[in-house]
């Protein structure tokens, strides 16, 4: 699935808004992941294009894989840290 691309909800933009740099790295880190293996990720409730994942291990990314639009649409974006 190396054709993806990465789009990010108006919501999780402004969760971003703020994060230190190193979350912002591994956030980076971790999505450029997902396009190539984006099934790396853990179900959120039935429906399995529903993931979350970690990143920089204190944060959260949440997702919507559209296969049929070749996008991986991430809507929130939580840091512990």
């Amino acid at each position: 699935m190396s054709d993806l691309r990465v789009e990010f909800h108006t919501a999780a933009l402004a969760q971003m808004r703020g994060l230190p740099d190193e979350a912002l790295d591994a956030l980076v880190v971790r999505v450029t992941d997902l396009l190539t293996e984006p099934w790396d990720a853990q179900v959120i409730g039935d429906d399995d294009r529903f993931r979350r994942t970690v990143f920089g291990g204190r944060g959260l990314v949440s997702f919507f894989l559209d296969e049929s639009e070749h996008v991986v649409r991430i809507f929130d974006v939580t840091w512990a840290g």
